[in-house]
């Protein structure tokens, strides 16, 4: 029987209210494409950050004792998530983060085309990459193919309303001049997800508070904080495989 919900996506894709959008840069400067910006940030890479502070309060909160026994985290940068977690195995499109992280076990590769045969994995991470994507089609066709059946599939990416507030994913680079990264909000990961055979399980979404005020204030100050507290950044969803 067809699933209301995903006859739902089908229909508002079609008339483009779900098509992936591109966020419109701040500046006339086009901004870069993901691999070429890692490329560059990758030598003055911080390892945390409001955003990524807030991917692992969800991961936390969202995955609790689910088996990590196989588990990929594909879009891993330097690999810092996996770092104490044995026989876990990273990939990333950026051969200079992998690099900089120094990480065991991580292979340079694209999540659209992942070098891993079928049902490999227990547990597929893919956290704040999606949206470097035009198309997140692809890429959840894989997360879905690497996993086993019963497995699951957690993915986060940057929240629709931290992009409508004018939030832009950027990085500061060795000569201190800011860049903005090309980025697209998806607004149908569901139904996306739920047409390449995953179910969801959870979502949820974090938003700026008490946990990431200290990046604020070490960054662009806390009047900017009081401004964008409650602000939801990082949007989380976690699927199982069902066949």
């Amino acid at each position: 029987m067809l699933d209301p919900r995903n006859a739902i996506s089908s229909t508002l894709r079609s008339l483009g209210i779900l098509a992936p959008r591109r966020i419109r840069a701040h500046t006339s400067v086009t901004p870069l494409g993901a691999r070429e910006a890692y490329r560059h940030w990758a030598s003055t890479y911080r390892t945390e950050t409001a955003t990524s502070c807030l991917d692992e309060e969800l991961a936390q909160r969202m995955l609790g004792q689910l088996s990590r026994r196989r588990l990929l985290d594909a879009g891993c940068g330097v690999g810092r998530r996996i770092a104490a977690i044995p026989d876990a195995v990273g990939l990333d499109a950026s051969p200079e983060m992998l690099a900089a992280g120094g990480a065991r076990n991580v292979v340079a590769g694209d999540v659209r085309a992942m070098p891993f045969p079928s049902e490999s994995f227990d547990m597929v991470w893919c956290r704040l990459v999606l949206g470097h994507l035009p198309d997140a089609t692809n890429a959840y066709q894989e997360l879905a193919r690497v996993c086993c059946v019963g497995g699951h599939v957690f993915v986060t990416d940057f929240h629709s309303d931290a992009a409508a507030a004018g939030h832009r994913r950027s990085f500061t680079d060795q000569a201190g001049v800011v860049h903005e990264i090309e980025h697209y909000v998806h607004r149908d990961h569901i139904g996306i997800a739920q047409a390449t055979g995953l179910s969801l399980v959870a979502s949820d979404e974090g938003a700026v508070g008490t946990s990431v005020r200290r990046f604020y204030a070490q960054g662009i100050g806390l009047k900017a904080y009081r401004k964008d507290k409650g602000l939801k950044l990082v949007a989380a969803y976690l699927f199982r495989r069902m066949a």
